[in-house]
């Protein structure tokens, strides 16, 4: 008995200062600001400036590799359709045998469509940066065939051109060498033919100019 006394007075006390807590005015908080030269002064980063993106054209009127897929981006029709796009090569994918050749004919090398990519910058490595040029030629073999050609200094037979000009075949690029200029038209799409695919946008190849060959390799030391 004697404990539930001392609980119950317990309660009416603690429910008093309670009451005479909440009839006190609310607490404030001072602040105070300090300003001039005795102002703490907070170290902050300097905000980075961003280079700008490349245009959308050439002067010549091409695309640039950012300026097809930007305006993409915002008119569909431009996909499945021809561009012309100008831009650096800056990757060329060259099948090899396993003795580090390219491939021949008679290796019957396990290889990707032959393809390339280019960009707006010359020594451009970030991939997202990069457009593929694919559509050119089948095998690996065919593109030597034709370097060789061109350094022998043959030319397309009478059939041969026949061919090219009904459009029943491509004459293979021989001067899609890492580091030259070019200006690309093919097919704009996400999923060429020959079943290579890019989700930003490739180009199906049709033809090219070269406007700057690649610059001549280091000598080996």
């Amino acid at each position: 008995m004697k404990h539930g006394w001392t609980a119950l007075v317990g309660l009416c006390l603690g429910a008093m200062a309670a009451a005479t807590i909440g009839c006190e005015g609310d607490s404030k908080l001072t602040v105070v600001t300090e300003e001039g030269a005795t102002a703490p002064h907070v170290n902050l980063p300097t905000v980075p400036t961003l280079p700008a993106p490349p245009p959308i054209n050439h002067t010549d009127g091409s695309f640039t590799i950012y300026g097809v897929r930007h305006q993409a981006t915002r008119d569909p029709n431009l996909w499945s359709k021809q561009q012309r796009v100008h831009g650096f090569v800056v990757s060329v994918y060259t099948a090899r045998n396993p003795r580090g050749l390219p491939c021949t004919e008679a290796d019957r090398c396990v290889e990707e469509r032959p393809h390339i990519y280019i960009s707006d910058n010359r020594v451009e490595r970030d991939p997202a940066k990069m457009m593929m040029v694919t559509g050119y030629a089948t095998f690996q073999h065919e593109i030597e065939a034709a370097r060789s050609a061109a350094r022998a200094g043959r030319q397309p037979t009478a059939a041969q051109l026949a061919q090219i000009a009904a459009g029943l075949v491509k004459p293979v690029p021989t001067d899609f060498d890492e580091g030259a200029e070019v200006v690309v038209s093919g097919n704009f799409t996400r999923r060429a033919a020959n079943g290579q695919a890019d989700s930003n946008g490739l180009l199906e190849y049709t033809s090219h100019t070269t406007t700057a060959p690649a610059p001549p390799a280091a000598p080996r030391r």
